[in-house]
Formats: C-alpha cells, sequence, structure tokens
C-alpha cells in the first residue's frame, strides 16, 4: 500500500501515542486554533495536534480535521525519514540525492485524491479550515500547500512551500519570492506572455513532504528527491483541468489546480513570516482555481508559521543537508550541522579539524548555500551543537573576534528578512569558534571520570517523585 498521511497518523499513534492530540471540542480557525499550539510550545510540549471541529471563513463547521504541529520536533521528523536527532539532516541528504526514485503513473481510479472532484460552481475554498494565523494577517491562509509548476523546456517538475491567501471561493494570492525556482519558472512564462499552470497539494505522508523540500539543481526533480526521503516512488496522476501532462500526487490529501494569469498582480500580505515579523502587504501573482480534488476523509495540514512546527522541520532540514554537503567538499572531516529553529538564520557546524583554514574553508561554503543563512558558526567535535550552553561557552572561549570572524557585504538574502535590501540582499556573518588545529597546544576542558559519573546514579540519593518535581 502506498504511504500516505492517514496511513502514517494511524501507525504513529499506535507507537507513541502521547505524540498526538485530538481535539473535539468546537474551535475558531481564526486565531483561537494557532493560539492553542502556541500555549502548547510556551510549555516545551510539541505533539501534533488534530481539531475535529473547525469553524471557517464562512462559519460553519469544515467536514476535514485540521492538522497542525506535524514537524514541531526533530525527534519526530528524524522518525518520520527512519533517522534519528543527530544524524537526521545527514541521512536526509543521503537520501535526497543518491536514493532517488523516479515517480509512477497511476490512473483516476487507482487515485485516492480523485475521491472528490469539484469544478465550476463548486470550487469552494471557504470550506477549508485554513487558519487565520496571526494578528495582522488579512485572511485565512493556506501554509503546508507544495505549490508545482513545470519548466517549459525540461518538462521537469518544480515544488515547494509557498504561502497562499485565501481570498475568494475561487482565487489565491500567492507569494513566490525573488530567490525561488518558481518564481524563476513564472518570468519565463510571463516572457512569452503565457499564463503558467500551477498546484497546491495539501496533506501526504510527512516523510513525502520533507523529502520534496530538498535544495535541488535547476532543473530536477522534486518528486524523486521526495521518492528518495521516503522510500518508495510516489504515485502520480493526471490532473483535472491542467491537462494530462500535469500530474499531481494520487496520494495526496487535497489538490488545488489553477492558472496564474501572466502580468497580472495583487495585493496580498501582511503576513506573520519565519523570522517571527510581519511582512508587509505586496503585489503578488493571484491563482484563478480551475478544480479541487480530493479524498472523501481528507485532513488539511497547516504549517503554524513563524513557530516551531515549520521551524524544526521543512524550513530546516533541506538547509541543513545543503549545508553539510558543501561544506564536505571542501571539509571532508564535517560532523554534523544544526539549524536552531529559535535563530533561524544560524547554522551551527562541528568538524574534526585538522589544518588551519579548515574552518574558513566551512564557514564560506556554508554561507554561500542558502539566501536564509546570514550567521554560520563553525566548531570543533567536542563541542555538542545541540546544547546552546556549550555553543555559547565555545563562542566565548575559542574566538578572537580580530582573527576569527569575517563579513561579506551584498550577500544574497531572503526576502523574508525585515533587514534585507530592496534587492534582496545582505550581509553575512562567518565566525571561527575553533581551538588551533593540532600540534599547537591549547587548555585542556575540565571533566569528571566517565567511571565516577556512571557509578554515581541520581535515584540512588533522590526519589523519583522529588526529582520530577525538581
Amino acid at each position: 500500500m502506498a504511504k500516505d498521511l492517514g496511513g502514517f497518523l494511524s501507525e504513529y499513534e499506535k507507537k507513541y501515542p502521547d505524540e498526538i492530540v485530538h481535539i473535539e471540542k468546537e474551535i475558531d480557525s481564526r486565531w483561537e486554533a494557532t493560539a492553542l499550539v502556541e500555549k502548547l510550545e510556551k510549555m516545551r510540549k510539541y505533539p501534533i495536534v488534530i481539531f475535529h471541529k473547525v469553524k471557517t471563513a464562512e462559519g460553519g463547521f469544515s467536514i476535514f480535521p485540521l492538522i497542525m504541529n506535524m514537524f514541531a520536533s526533530r525527534e519526530r521528523c528524524a522518525r518520520m525519514i527512519g533517522s534519528n536527532f543527530e544524524e537526521y539532516p545527514i541521512d536526509y541528504a543521503r537520501k535526497s540525492k543518491s536514493e532517488k526514485k523516479r515517480p509512477i503513473v497511476v490512473g483516476k481510479k487507482e487515485s485516492p485524491v480523485k475521491e472528490v472532484i469539484q469544478s465550476g460552481r463548486g470550487i469552494n475554498l471557504l470550506k477549508f479550515p485554513a487558519p487565520v494565523h496571526h494578528g495582522m494577517d488579512p485572511g485565512h491562509y493556506i501554509t503546508a500547500g507544495l505549490f508545482t509548476c513545470y519548466d517549459q523546456d525540461s518538462k521537469k517538475d518544480n515544488v515547494a512551500l509557498h504561502r497562499g491567501w485565501i481570498k475568494e471561493k475561487n482565487e489565491i494570492r500567492v507569494f513566490l519570492s525573488s530567490h525561488t525556482h518558481a518564481n524563476l519558472l513564472l518570468s519565463k512564462y510571463e516572457e512569452t506572455n503565457e499564463d503558467m499552470r500551477c498546484a497546491y497539494w495539501i496533506g501526504h505522508h510527512p516523510a513525502v513532504c520533507l523529502g520534496i523540500m530538498a535544495k535541488l539543481s535547476f532543473p530536477e526533480s522534486h518528486f524523486e528527491a521526495a521518492g528518495g526521503v521516503c522510500g518508495e516512488a510516489l504515485r502520480l496522476v493526471a490532473s483535472e483541468s491542467l491537462g494530462d501532462d500535469f500530474l499531481v500526487p494520487a496520494d495526496a490529501e487535497i489538490v488545488i489546480e489553477g492558472i496564474i494569469p501572466h502580468g497580472e498582480r495583487r495585493p496580498e500580505g501582511p503576513f506573520g513570516e519565519a523570522l517571527g515579523y510581519f511582512g508587509p502587504q505586496q503585489f503578488n501573482p493571484y491563482i484563478k482555481v480551475t478544480s479541487i480534488t480530493h479524498r472523501k476523509n481528507a485532513y488539511f495540514h497547516d504549517l503554524f508559521v513563524g513557530h516551531m512546527d515549520p521551524l524544526v522541520g521543512m524550513n530546516s532540514v533541506y538547509i541543513e543537508a545543503q549545508v553539510y554537503e558543501a561544506v564536505k567538499s571542501v571539509v571532508p572531516s564535517v560532523q554534523r550541522v544544526y539549524r536552531p529553529p529559535f535563530a533561524l538564520p544560524q547554522i551551527y557546524i562541528q568538524i574534526k579539524k585538522r589544518k588551519e583554514g579548515e574552518a574558513k574553508d566551512a564557514l564560506m561554503a556554508a554561507l554561500s548555500t542558502s539566501e536564509y543563512t546570514k550567521q554560520a558558526f563553525v566548531f570543533d567535535d567536542d563541542i555538542n551543537i545541540f546544547d546552546e550552553r556549550e555553543v555559547l561557552w565555545a563562542i566565548s572561549t575559542r574566538t578572537q573576534w580580530e582573527n576569527d570572524v569575517f563579513s561579506v557585504k551584498n550577500s544574497r538574502a531572503s526576502g523574508l528578512d525585515p533587514l534585507s535590501s530592496d534587492e534582496d540582499s545582505t550581509t553575512k556573518v562567518g565566525m571561527d569558534c575553533t581551538k588551533p588545529a593540532p600540534p599547537t597546544p591549547f587548555a585542556k576542558r575540565v571533566y569528571i571520570p566517565q567511571e565516577v559519573k556512571d557509578r554515581i546514579q541520581l535515584k540512588e540519593y533522590i526519589p523519583d517523585e522529588k526529582l520530577k518535581r525538581i
């Protein structure tokens, strides 16, 4: 049986029942759902939350359960692709690059996403439980929808996360940021005065959603990368309204198809974005929706932008994997990389330093990989880069600022960064937080003999009840 979201949830809840929370009480899609998830986040609790009775923009209750917080736990994300906390981006890089699988095309009768088909006057985006996330957001947004379009020349698919404001029953205003391949493809269509066919698909096995985000050369198939990450070829099916050559995932929960009219722009935003700030309102393309297809019992998946859900999951692993591969090409002794969710523009790199110059090479490679990375830090292999206390200790004790810090002006930046220029450029910074390379001596870290630490068991000294309350 093909992997899908429902199958994942059923299997995962059996193994980890405390990591899925079902909310049966009525809740409004306008701020209430996000307020509940934020309260859990403040308590450092990150379960998958499924809302079963969500009030929609029209005032009624959606037939679609709303899923949030899917990717809020790094441990859970690692399990999704058969990995572990530390090796997560390394395994992701291997699977998405070296283990790609070509998708297979199936018929419409074999495709669960075709169980319900709506077109013409039957199209109504307002029936979905899409949340209003933050206070200045203008309306209900699609945030976990995978925006799909095709390159005219190579016929390759391009798939990525791009936010979409549900403005009308049949209109979505979409933000395609300037450095993305989707923006490039739209420009190519508009150069020849052509409309661009596109689709949002919402909900799939989470390994597919993670894999689809792989950072690839242009043009390369994201469907193939997703197949590698989830461990089986994606099943694709012909679209309902965009032609048989426009393929969409057969096992998705929901597919929204449409056309972006060339040369037309409409106001979109403001929107609370990944860095924790509201981006301004601006003129962006819009989608004229031509059909909606979905499973009979479909889930509506949402990413709580600006919070742990996308920061830990879909917005980080592909960047970590990209940095790991780039650094490994110049410093083969790289051990691990980590993008801290509380400081999104940063990347931490752990290397086994063998000679001087490797740390700087690692920093330059990392800073060049992504417009989202503004600050890179490189550490020795005795520093746990997942522990912020060790990271800050290394920065403060192993860095000589006049020698170990450099900046690069006018570097590529994300348009979501409130400090980026009008041309989406910024200043990037690299910091070498490593000891001098051998054989240069350096002060030894304090330590307690391991055999003593192993011998001292807290439960033998402090009662369990007391330990839980401490």
